[in-house]
């Protein structure tokens, strides 16, 4: 965990642009509490964007903190389902950039997703792909989208014009609950801290937007133009940070936990992560230390709020990146364990290298058995640090 920002559990996007391509200013938001660096490819040359996203990589290496690397795919308005032509030219740099997010503009439909889907499974590329909701019927067919999606994003802009404006806070309550539901990240964006752009400090109704998302249970909240082109980007980090922090701290982890028994899978896995939150909150736990191979170990955990960190111990840069978008999850790179006394060994480590808990506290271990198989969590201890 960076200890230079308040360790909210929402995330925060932030766009880059020509206010934020100083590694200078990078870092300071990167210390402000930036989690996932998004560059809009509708805006700027491919030339430019190669270099902020390799201004942010160095800073990333040198301040010891992943950060994720979502592109925004502009595709195109009128385009009627051809998606080689609406993205591939921006598939193909996004892969050559190793791009840990891929952002679908103007996605209609579940089809769409996985079309760009099987782009992507013929060029052999993993990539966590996030679907833009911003057509009426985007929203109409949220359900199978979210389906084949690995997340979404509410871009209330375009779609306040599609269904009109007064539709979208209630729109926006929906896909967040939806995408909870699922363990699907979900991020809310567009003029969050828009006043940020000019001023130092945002509006009251700003600071209640960004509040009620978290209250709603985003994953991550987004900066747009308060930071690619505004006059005080690392103030508009710093602020949201604060405000999301505020917020969390009125979340109820038993009243979540308690709704969260709806409509639960019966899964093994997916118990087992639910079983680690609420041994967290009934025991006291200062951290869920979730190890994990391809990352739906801690997706799981973190689809129950837990109030604990979820310390994310993964051997996998690849995944340590993609989990910076979720809700509580700080990932941490730790060669794979050999058995289960280096896990709990591990386990202490992370919760004490982090500052999460001292010595004595208690944490909770979930992993899956056999260690190296991915998707199998079925292990749970109460562990004293």
């Amino acid at each position: 965990m960076n200890k230079t920002k308040a360790p909210s559990h929402t995330k925060i996007v932030c766009t880059l642009g020509p206010a934020t391509s100083s590694p200078e200013i990078i870092a300071k938001m990167l210390g402000a509490g930036m989690d996932i660096a998004r560059l809009n490819l509708a805006h700027g040359t491919l030339d430019g964007h190669r270099q902020l996203i390799s201004a942010v990589r160095l800073a990333s290496q040198k301040l010891k903190h992943g950060i994720g690397i979502l592109l925004d795919l502009p595709g195109s308005k009128r385009h009627a389902g051809d998606v080689q032509s609406a993205f591939g030219k921006h598939l193909e740099f996004a892969l050559s950039q190793n791009a840990d997010f891929i952002a679908l503009s103007y996605i209609s439909s579940a089809r769409e997703v996985e079309e760009v889907r099987k782009l992507l499974n013929e060029m052999n590329a993993d990539v966590s792909l996030i679907a833009k909701i911003e057509r009426a019927k985007a929203l109409q067919e949220s359900g199978p989208i979210l389906g084949v999606c690995d997340g979404i994003m509410v871009a209330r802009g375009d779609l306040a014009l599609e269904i009109s404006i007064e539709k979208v806070p209630l729109a926006s309550k929906r896909l967040i609950k939806e995408a909870n539901r699922l363990g699907k990240p979900v991020i809310t964006a567009t003029e969050m801290l828009e006043s940020m752009v000019r001023s130092a400090t945002p509006t009251r109704a700003e600071a209640a937007d960004v509040a009620n998302a978290v209250l709603d249970g985003t994953d991550a909240l987004m900066l747009s133009e308060e930071t690619s082109v505004g006059n005080h980007p690392v103030e508009a980090v710093e602020i949201m940070a604060r405000i999301a922090l505020e917020a969390e701290s009125s979340l109820h982890s038993a009243q979540i936990l308690n709704e969260s028994w709806q409509d639960v899978p019966p899964e093994v896995n997916d118990a087992t992560a639910r079983a680690a939150c609420q041994v967290a909150y009934q025991v006291g736990a200062k951290a869920i230390v979730a190890f994990t191979a391809g990352g739906t170990t801690a997706l799981r955990v973190s689809k129950y709020r837990p109030c604990q960190p979820i310390l994310a111990v993964t051997p996998s840069e690849h995944i340590m990146r993609r989990l910076s978008l979720c809700w509580g999850v700080f990932p941490i790179r730790k060669p794979d364990p050999q058995n289960l006394e280096e896990v709990f060994g591990m386990a202490g480590e992370a919760a004490l290298e982090t500052e999460s808990a001292r010595k004595g506290d208690l944490i909770v271990i979930t992993a899956g058995l056999p260690l190296t198989l991915p998707g199998s969590t079925n292990l749970l201890k109460v562990h004293r640090v």
